[in-house]
């Protein structure tokens, strides 16, 4: 890739990141998915799908999770090939959203449980809690009481310091755990 077209996909994935934080997720989007095509036509695949999970991340602000869906589908394995675990979890956790969003409870918690057992393996400790969080609320609206309070209460256990609120709600999590055990 020439000097010239590595600095005109820079400045369009800079104008990408600058439209999401001035909140025109939709612009931020396509702009995105301009410099993923621009990066996967100079062979650049990994690089492209940093930028289609970027373009999830902008449709999920937008509301459009089958868009969504469809920008970061394939992307943890192009994450995995290269060696990157972080970024895999991270475009597990993306997917996972996008599916949780179009209401597919079961799919989302399968693919959270992949991105969550990533975080654990990297001591990513506040990315796992997140996880855990989101799958203990799946749990809960698909009315599985005990898989929502384990799931909370394991992303808890992970934390090395974990804030008052946060002990709180351990101990609060341990009485229906202590009941089920008696």
């Amino acid at each position: 890739m020439t000097e010239s077209i590595s600095t005109e996909i820079n400045l369009q994935e800079e104008e990408a990141n600058k439209l999401y934080v001035a909140r025109k997720f939709q612009q931020a989007s396509d702009t995105y998915s301009q410099a993923a095509d621009n990066y996967l036509t100079n062979g650049q695949e990994v690089r492209a799908a940093e930028m289609r999970n970027n373009q999830c991340v902008a449709l999920l602000q937008a509301k459009h999770p089958g868009d969504a869906l469809t920008a970061v589908k394939g992307t943890a394995l192009i994450f995995e090939t290269a060696g990157d675990k972080l970024k895999q979890a991270m475009a597990y956790a993306n997917e996972a959203t996008a599916l949780k969003d179009l209401g597919k409870k079961p799919e989302a918690i399968v693919i959270f449980t992949q991105a969550a057992g990533l975080f654990r393996q990297l001591n990513e400790n506040e990315m796992y809690l997140e996880v855990m969080q989101s799958i203990s609320a799946l749990k809960f609206k698909s009315r599985n009481m005990i898989g929502a309070l384990f799931s909370m209460q394991e992303g808890l256990r992970q934390v090395e310091k974990p804030t008052f609120k946060q002990k709180l709600l351990l101990k609060l999590l341990k009485i229906p755990q202590n009941l089920l055990e008696k």
